[in-house]
């Protein structure tokens, strides 16, 4: 049958419709006009950079099985606890890993006893992974780290006495309380964007994008009240679906009726840019939609222009391990993400920006089984993704001026459920970071044996001796928050640390 033509009635229901649906497109464009209403002015003079990424490990690491203690009488305790070494014939529920094959670690004065890193963790093809850089000093670790309301002993815990954190095991709340700092209660901003409302207005007056960039679309942790995130792809910025703006680029092979969808939703982006509105919410809605677009597309050109010569998982030419592809490899994701992150920090002049923030999400940990298995997989993308990504950073020398920092819903537990392990708390993360004072293990790790002085259940459940909320305040200082702003960025540090002239935690050079 043949298609009814398009009437004036029905182009103007499809002009209204494709009006509407870009709504929701278009409200993440706005934030680079909304993001430059912060109000105050934290930064120093000059034309100093600095950034910040999270990459936010969904899911619940088994971080127990990425820093290990190394030395005989530690390694011993933590065999016995979690199941002895994991052999696929002889002992599949076991999760420790074998002394063996770990990659050692410097040793450091403060260092309680050696430790050693997950045997993926090493170099690929001559470039540094994990365990080099934390040899170089480029990166920490921070041990036993998590969500607390207070400082608490296991003694109050056994006793029901801890205020505990809303929803302890919950993988939902528990990333919100990674990602606003607070455990007792729910909020709608993160400490990214508590941290961004002030130090936003620090960047060029005409800086069209928001300091907050989103490779995993959007995000608490960035959000803020007047700053939210900018989201972009691996490719770069996106324009709204089927609006031929003057930036965006031509339909290939379009059909007669992609052309006429294409023409009848940029009509109606087109006249809802370009009335002049009697009120002023929707004059300003217009404009700021206007200047959104033409962000976008700047972003995107500079973003074209912004290249790296340093190969990564999913490039052409990468030296790909036995048997993977650029199609194949499970790394590709995840490192061009981290690519794209590299090549958005080389334009940042640009861009107008001094200080940024990056979210980067990569997930799947949440192994109930099959954690030795998984592990070995996914910390090995990990560990690649961060080789490249360092090296590119080093490519553009900002080495020095870029700091990143891992975090997850909570650690599992050590003792092994039968086919892997469960909902945890205190884990172990890492930074990594020229500014980083790194080949340290920061913060107690604790004694693993069941009956240990952190050891709270007999599932092997670890109280956490450092909080969150000390790990980003570290971490906001070096960004550019003031000691006396904290408070503003992460409402209950007063809990745990009371700004003066000794830092948080000591992991970075402030």
């Amino acid at each position: 049958m043949p298609k009814r033509p398009l009437t004036r009635r029905d182009f103007i229901g499809q002009a209204s419709c494709a009006a509407v649906g870009s709504l929701g497109l278009l409200s993440t464009l706005l934030n680079l006009r909304m993001a430059n209403s912060a109000v105050a002015q934290t930064l120093p003079g000059g034309e100093d950079y600095r950034a910040l990424v999270c990459l936010f490990f969904a899911g619940g690491m088994d971080s127990y099985n990425l820093l290990v203690p190394a030395a005989a009488t530690q390694h011993a305790v933590y065999t016995t606890t979690r199941g002895g070494i994991y052999d696929a014939v002889t002992n599949e529920d076991g999760l420790a890993l074998p002394r063996a094959s770990l990659l050692p670690l410097a040793a450091a004065a403060s260092d309680p006893f050696a430790f050693g890193v997950h045997p993926r963790a090493g170099d690929h093809a001559g470039t540094p992974g994990i365990q080099s850089l934390y040899n170089a000093g480029n990166l920490a670790f921070l041990a036993n780290v998590g969500t607390l309301v207070e400082p608490t002993t296991k003694a109050a815990y056994s006793a029901s006495l801890a205020k505990l954190p809303r929803s302890l095991y919950s993988h939902s709340d528990q990333v919100k309380q990674w990602h606003t700092s607070v455990a007792t209660d729910v909020r709608r901003v993160g400490w990214a964007g508590l941290a961004a409302d002030l130090l936003h207005a620090g960047n060029a007056p005409d800086a069209r994008v928001s300091m907050n960039i989103s490779l995993s679309g959007q995000n608490l942790w960035q959000t803020g009240r007047s700053v939210f995130n900018y989201t972009i792809s691996s490719t770069g910025s996106t324009l709204p679906h089927d609006y031929a703006s003057p930036y965006a680029a031509p339909v290939v092979g379009a059909t007669s009726s992609t052309a006429l969808r294409q023409a009848a939703r940029t009509a109606a982006v087109e006249s809802l840019m370009q009335q002049q509105h009697q009120h002023l919410l929707d004059q300003t809605y217009a404009q700021h939609t206007r200047d959104s677009i033409e962000g976008a597309a700047a972003f995107r050109d500079a973003f074209e222009e912004s290249l790296v010569t340093t190969l990564f998982p999913g490039d052409a030419n990468y030296p790909y391990p036995a048997g993977l592809t650029a199609t194949t490899d499970p790394a590709r994701n995840l490192s061009q993400q981290l690519k794209a992150v590299v090549r958005t920090i080389k334009m940042r002049q640009q861009l107008g920006l001094r200080r940024q923030t990056f979210f980067v999400s990569y997930g799947g940990w949440d192994h109930h089984d099959e954690v030795i298995l998984s592990m070995d997989t996914m910390i090995d993308v990990v560990n690649r993704a961060l080789a490249s990504y360092w090296q590119a950073l080093g490519e553009i020398g900002l080495q020095e001026q870029v700091t990143l920092y891992t975090a997850s819903d909570f650690a599992r537990t050590l003792t092994s459920n039968g086919a892997g392990s469960d909902h945890a708390w205190g884990g172990n993360a890492f930074v990594l970071g020229g500014a980083v004072q790194g080949g340290r293990v920061y913060g107690e790790y604790p004694d693993l044996a069941l009956n240990g002085p952190r050891v709270v259940t007999s599932r092997g459940i670890t109280l956490p001796g450092l909080a969150v909320e000390e790990y980003f305040a570290e971490l906001a200082l070096w960004l550019g928050v003031q000691r006396h702003q904290l408070a503003d960025v992460l409402p209950r540090i007063g809990e745990f640390y009371s700004p003066g002239a000794t830092p948080p935690v000591g992991f970075m050079r402030l």
